[in-house]
């Protein structure tokens, strides 16, 4: 199994092939035959040994779906080009393994909104912020999108439209989502990014309100949250775990070799109480094979801190994949990173993101980081369908 095989890395010394060696592949190497063929190779260069592909970024598929639309990247691309396809065949011939990477709640920018989108298809599936829901009228959704839009100018964290997991349809959606992906591409993992809110002041959504109302007997259904906090937060939480569980479940069931790994806050008090993403129950309960802290400081204490603290948190049997902000650093920061990673423990690390790299950068990470580096065995349960 791949997975045994990567989490076999807990005990292996730097420089052992066994240590899960990755990079997150996002949309720009998506685009053409080329762009793809280019980020595999330059990958296998730096003696990479993992691609955590966006096959769902915003809400668009890089992959043929009968559900989700294609991305409007791919435009000017035959419609034959399967990049996600052509991209693990490349992959497996330079025994690389393959992560699928969605996007979950994350669904669409604010600049451009394809009529086929699930946004433009269902706004009342969207989150809302406190702001947003005292001044929108339900009824109302181009109101309610020019709102949200609104809502986030003041905050930097909202990078455009999310679902709401509370939202009637939201649940079901995201699981045919990752149910058809899972089930028509030999994928060696799943991982979940973006399954988290944008802050503390989301989702006040009619449906979440709703709900919550209905949870707590009644009340004021708006000022309930503040009345009501702690009971409020940990609705939010639940909320998102009940969905976390559903979308793993379903991929497990599809694949059962999957390897399951999500990309998570790295502060923990943050990701619990801000973003409602509880990743260290995530853990104790074993929803997730592996988490990847995206630990992207450029500040080396605190890069240890993170990922020790990570590394607390997982059971045996499940691994810490230290996301590294390769586009703050320059080759021998990323190096120093890598180091420190394995002190700590981890399992592996993953690097944001591959457009922070060129050939050249490749090949001086394989000198210096990753030398000795042997492709990771390749499952045959994950090419079974």
């Amino acid at each position: 199994m791949l997975l045994a095989l990567l989490l076999a890395a807990q005990a292996a010394v730097p420089g052992q092939a066994t240590e899960l060696r990755g990079l997150w592949v996002v949309r720009t190497g998506m685009v053409s035959p080329a762009a793809v063929d280019q980020v595999v190779d330059q990958a296998a260069a730096g003696g990479l040994n993992a691609l955590f592909v966006q096959a769902r970024g915003r809400g668009d598929a890089f992959y043929r779906s009968r559900l989700v639309p294609r991305s409007e990247l791919l435009r000017n691309q035959p419609v034959e080009f399967d990049p996600l396809a052509r991209l693990i065949e490349r992959a497996r011939a330079r025994g690389v393994a393959v992560h699928a990477w969605v996007n979950v709640l994350l669904s669409a920018h604010f600049t451009s909104l394809p009529p086929e989108s699930v946004v433009a298809l269902h706004p009342d599936w969207l989150m809302l912020s406190r702001s947003g829901a005292r001044t929108t009228p339900p009824s109302d959704p181009k109101g309610l999108l020019r709102r949200i839009r609104q809502s986030a100018l003041a905050d930097g964290d909202v990078e455009g439209y999310y679902l709401s997991p509370a939202a009637p349809g939201v649940a079901e959606y995201l699981e045919s989502v990752v149910r058809e992906l899972v089930r028509e591409y030999p994928v060696d993992g799943l991982h979940l990014d973006f399954i988290r809110y944008p802050g503390p002041q989301y989702d006040y959504s009619s449906a979440a309100l709703d709900e919550f109302e209905r949870e707590q007997g009644g009340g004021d259904r708006l000022g309930l949250p503040a009345q009501r906090p702690e009971a409020w937060n940990d609705y939010r939480r639940e909320r998102l775990t009940r969905l976390t569980s559903l979308l793993v479940r379903t991929a497990r069931a599809e694949r059962p070799q999957l390897a399951i790994s999500a990309a998570v806050v790295p502060d923990r008090a943050t990701a619990v109480s801000q973003k409602f993403q509880d990743w260290p129950g995530w853990l104790a309960s074993g929803l997730l094979d592996a988490i990847c802290p995206m630990a992207y400081t450029s500040d080396s204490r605190l890069f240890r801190q993170q990922v020790r603290d990570a590394q607390d948190q997982v059971r045996p049997g499940q691994a810490v994949w230290a996301g590294v902000g390769a586009y703050r650093l320059d080759v021998a920061g990323i190096v120093a990173k890598i180091r420190e990673a394995r002190a700590q423990g981890a399992s592996g690390v993953v690097l944001f993101s591959h457009e922070s790299l060129g050939l050249a950068q490749f090949r001086q990470l394989r000198e210096e980081a990753f030398a000795g580096a042997a492709p990771l065995s390749v499952p045959a349960g994950a090419s079974g369908r």
